[in-house]
C-alpha cells in the first residue's frame, strides 16, 4: 500500500504520449480534438489526485476536513443521487437516439445503462471485502 499514490504518475506519461500522438500523426481534425480532450481529462485527473494525496500527507487540517465522517456520508449520498440522474439522462438520450434513427449511438448508450448495475455490484463486493 506504500506505492498506492504513485499510480497517478502514469497519467503524466499517458498525457505526454497523447501530446506526441497529436503532434506526430496526421489524424483528421476531429480525432486531434478528441485526443486533446482525452489529454486534458487524463492530465487533470492525475494532477488533482497527486496534489490531493500530497495535501492529505502534509496538511493535518485538510486531512481532518476530507476524512470527516459527515462529509464522507454527504459525498456518498451526492454520488448516489448523481448516478441516478446520470442513468435517467442516459435513458432519455437512448430514447432520443432511437427516435432520430441513430441506432449505433442508441445501442452504445443502452449498453452503458445495462452495464452500470453490474459495475455497481462488482465495486460493492470489492469494497465489502476491504472492510
Amino acid at each position: 500500500m506504500k506505492n498506492k499514490g504513485q499510480i497517478w504518475y502514469i497519467g503524466y506519461i499517458v498525457s505526454l504520449f497523447l501530446i506526441v500522438i497529436i503532434l506526430v500523426t496526421d489524424f483528421p481534425k476531429m480525432v486531434d480534438i478528441g485526443l486533446a480532450i482525452l489529454f486534458s481529462a487524463v492530465f487533470g485527473v492525475s494532477h488533482v489526485q497527486i496534489l490531493h494525496d500530497k495535501m492529505i500527507k502534509n496538511d493535518a487540517d485538510y486531512k481532518i476536513n476530507v476524512m470527516d465522517e459527515r462529509i464522507i456520508i454527504i459525498k456518498e449520498k451526492a454520488g448516489n443521487i448523481t448516478n441516478m440522474f446520470n442513468t435517467i439522462l442516459l435513458g432519455v438520450a437512448t430514447v432520443i437516439f432511437i427516435c432520430l434513427d441513430y441506432i449505433i449511438p442508441a445501442i452504445i448508450v443502452g449498453s452503458i445503462i445495462a452495464i452500470q448495475p453490474i459495475i455497481l455490484i462488482i465495486i460493492s463486493s470489492v469494497l465489502e471485502k476491504k472492510m
